[in-house]
């Protein structure tokens, strides 16, 4: 009876392992059929609506940002140029309207002249004007406790 038993176990092991082999071979047969009719697909110029929308979609977001990175970058180079207590600059895409933050080391309550606030919302603004149309965005000017000092909204229509 003992031997039997072992005969049927090794022989049961050699049917899984038969049986696992089998099943092997139809998997990678599975895998290359479909990847040869995706090549297929591809090669004869199958267009596929879902993948090319979000791509698009895609892309447009994409150069959105890219201008207006673009834009923060100009203004950044000529706010540094013309004034020493400019710090920095940082944009906001969400919620619109869009923000354009400068950072300044000025202090709120010893402000007196608004000529530099003006001066550095008017360079932002003629950087936009040139490159960004149709836009809504709001400039913001910070003081050195990061507290707002003064803000203007725009409408860039054309």
């Amino acid at each position: 009876m003992k031997i039997d038993s072992k005969m049927r176990r090794i022989q049961q092991k050699y049917r899984n392992e038969i049986s696992l082999k089998n099943k092997k071979g139809k998997n990678a047969i599975e895998v290359i059929c479909i990847i040869f009719f995706i090549i297929l697909l591809i090669y004869f110029g199958a267009e596929f609506p879902i993948i090319e929308s979000d791509y698009n979609q895609f892309t447009e977001i994409e150069d959105f940002e890219k201008r207006w990175m673009t834009v923060t970058r100009l203004i950044d180079d000529d706010i540094k140029n013309s004034s020493s207590e400019y710090v920095g600059i940082a944009i906001d895409f969400k919620p619109k309207p869009i923000k354009i933050i400068i950072k300044t080391s000025l202090e709120k309550l010893k402000l007196n002249d608004d000529d530099n606030l003006n001066e550095y919302i008017n360079i932002a603004n003629e950087k936009i004007m040139t490159y960004i149309e149709n836009d809504s965005y709001e400039i913001i000017v910070t003081g050195k406790n990061k507290e707002e000092i003064t803000s203007k909204v725009f409408t860039n229509d054309s």
